[in-house]
């Protein structure tokens, strides 16, 4: 009787928020260990006044023809019982003086960008929350997720916490900043991870410029310490961003650590402060926006020896045309070693080009390719932009 009422409260509870609400729907697959599954979750997300709420019925299989449906999350042991399929996938709260978000987790930028540059993990739910007193806000982002509401389990989801402050001092915006990497080596990978990483940055708004700099510090786990400086000047122009200026930094230092591809090389059998000599150079980042059509980023990083790494991504949005809801592309790039030899993509390129259609709101159907070095492979997806 309890789980009947339960579904039925479940059940309308959809069917009465549909109308003012998002419509949430992802299907994908998910590797834990040796083991793969195919994932569907469903469910609406609606915000009434300062709260947001997200509920998802969560179903799962071994095989996709043979195997048998589970509910809940696969990392749990197996149920049959569709109540533990029940699940909040995003909850926030906003106050003014006290926010509250936890949900798909969100690129994460501070200061100018010199260390923590858009890094995100589309694969985990956090939680982010902060408090604004007055010109003072502060921030802290934790890695963990609810996996099972109806036991209330929790996990961690990803490896990296950080905490930011933002202040107004003496004319000039004080950011100061930091992170903690929980991550730990598999005994069979011989690899050092950064453990520690903060900074401050100072930036002074001239004429629709900010000149500023940045100091940054990073340690990693075998004790290694390594600091970097940044200073330039960035603008925002509306559909149009600049940012430029020179860097410095010591061995075991390295700028745009935290970025879109920081798990990739976090995970690599060779990370370690040894790949990160002491350097000179420059950065520079253009970005262009035009509304709803799409916006590209391109950014460049080299030293006065000629290396180079080059990173962009780029969306373009065709509307609607002859009762066709549109069509998304959208591309990545990280190449640490571009127009190397002549050629623009080689061995160390990583790649993804996404082409979406949108079946109705915030739900697509299409195909990815990915560079895997030498040559393109395509896989089909259903689901929400994270699969992007």
């Amino acid at each position: 009787m309890k789980r009947r009422l339960l579904v039925s409260v479940f059940v309308l509870l959809i069917l009465s928020t549909l109308s003012f609400s998002e419509f949430y729907l992802n299907v994908g697959s998910l590797q834990i260990g040796n083991d793969n599954y195919m994932v569907y979750e469903f469910g609406p997300e609606f915000t009434i006044g300062p709260l947001t709420l997200g509920l998802t019925l969560t179903t799962y299989a071994t095989d996709l023809t043979t195997g048998q449906f589970y509910f809940g999350a696969p990392s749990l042991a197996p149920s049959q019982n569709i109540v533990d399929g029940i699940n909040i996938t995003s909850l926030g709260l906003d106050f003014g003086t006290f926010w509250f978000r936890y949900g798909n987790m969100k690129p994460l930028t501070y200061g100018m960008g010199f260390v923590f540059n858009g890094y995100s993990n589309y694969q985990a739910r956090v939680v982010d929350a902060g408090v604004r007193m007055g010109s003072l806000q502060l921030s802290a982002h934790v890695p963990y997720q609810l996996t099972q509401l109806t036991t209330f389990t929790f996990e961690q989801s990803d490896s990296l916490y950080t905490v930011n402050a933002v202040m107004p001092v003496a004319g000039f915006d004080l950011s100061a900043f930091g992170g903690m990497d929980t991550y730990e080596v598999p005994e069979t990978v011989a690899s050092t991870p950064v453990q520690y990483i903060g900074g401050v940055s100072i930036t002074k708004n001239i004429f629709g410029f900010s000149i500023g700099a940045e100091v940054d510090g990073q340690m990693w786990k075998d004790g290694t310490l390594g600091y970097g400086a940044f200073a330039g000047v960035f603008g925002d122009f509306g559909a149009f961003t600049l940012v430029a200026g020179p860097y410095y930094s010591t061995d075991g230092f390295s700028a745009w650590l935290i970025d879109k591809n920081y798990h990739n090389v976090l995970t690599s059998s060779d990370f370690g402060p040894e790949n990160y000599p002491s350097s000179m150079g420059y950065i520079a980042r253009a970005g262009l926006t035009i509304s709803p059509y799409g916006k590209v980023v391109a950014s460049l990083k080299g030293d006065f020896e000629g290396n180079m790494l080059l990173t962009g991504e780029g969306q373009v949005t065709i509307p609607a045309v002859a009762g066709t809801n549109g069509l998304v592309i959208y591309g990545y790039l990280y190449d640490p070693t571009p127009f190397e030899s002549g050629q623009f993509l080689d061995t160390d390129s990583n790649v993804r080009l996404t082409i979406a259609y949108p079946a109705f709101q915030n739900f697509y159907a299409g195909i990815k390719y990915i560079w895997s070095g030498n040559e393109w492979l395509q896989t089909a997806f259903v689901g929400g932009s994270t699969n992007f």
